[in-house]
């Protein structure tokens, strides 16, 4: 995760400590969530990634069913906190769920799944601020989902301004919106994932860095906030 704007490098490093911070403050939230509600409470807990260890690709890897029966008691309930974790972006905590529950056979909640943008629920500066939202999967879904109230995606940037598009000129709109002079400020910029337009989106979101998240003003510099997963 980065930020653009007047940050030195020195800056930088702190935000990634501060980023490493809040995922580990997420997981440990889950985790109590899960403690409170597992049936035999230890002193320990456990961590799973998800791709190359549960599944590869869409395939579930040998025993992974059967180590997981070695964690559940007979009602299904799991009998120490477990969570899964991914780096994946592209889809929602409860569809993750939902995949893994049909994969291992056994009841996995969407409170057990840490994704790679839920340390974005702790943003709460930013969720009720104009967001622009790119990637693969349902980003505006994922993106409420994690509390923000206020999403516009690069579709939408296209159709309002017709001309910014300067890679995929075919699929412009003939005419533009008649609203775009009252565009409000574009203050932040999340990437769930490459998009598969991966041109257009870059040449969109390069322009909304430098005209300071509205293309109606140009402007040198930009301070808007962006984050990648």
């Amino acid at each position: 995760m980065s930020i653009i704007g007047k940050l030195n490098f020195q800056e930088l490093n702190n935000l990634n400590l501060c980023v490493k911070r809040l995922a580990k403050h997420c997981c440990k939230r889950q985790f109590n969530k899960q403690i409170s509600s597992s049936t035999r409470c230890g002193k320990f807990g456990f961590l799973f990634d998800i791709d190359g260890v549960i599944v590869r690709g869409k395939r579930l890897l040998p025993s992974a069913r059967a180590a997981f029966e070695l964690l559940i008691d007979r009602h299904g309930h799991f009998q120490v906190p477990t969570l899964f974790v991914t780096n994946a972006g592209n889809s929602l905590r409860q569809q993750k769920a939902e995949q893994l529950s049909e994969w291992l056979k056994i009841k996995v909640d969407a409170d057990q799944v840490v994704m790679s943008h839920s340390p974005l629920k702790m943003f709460r500066q930013f969720h009720d601020k104009k967001v622009l939202v790119t990637g693969q999967g349902p980003v505006v879904d994922i993106a409420k989902g994690l509390g923000f109230n206020d999403v516009i995606t690069v579709d939408e940037i296209r159709h309002i301004f017709t001309n910014l598009d300067m890679v995929d000129h075919k699929r412009r709109k003939s005419a533009p919106c008649g609203f775009q002079d009252y565009f409000p400020r574009i203050e932040a910029v999340i990437l769930f994932g490459e998009p598969v337009r991966w041109e257009t989106h870059l040449q969109l979101v390069v322009d909304i860095l430098l005209a300071n998240g509205n293309p109606t003003k140009p402007q040198v510099k930009s301070l808007i906030h962006i984050f990648q997963f």
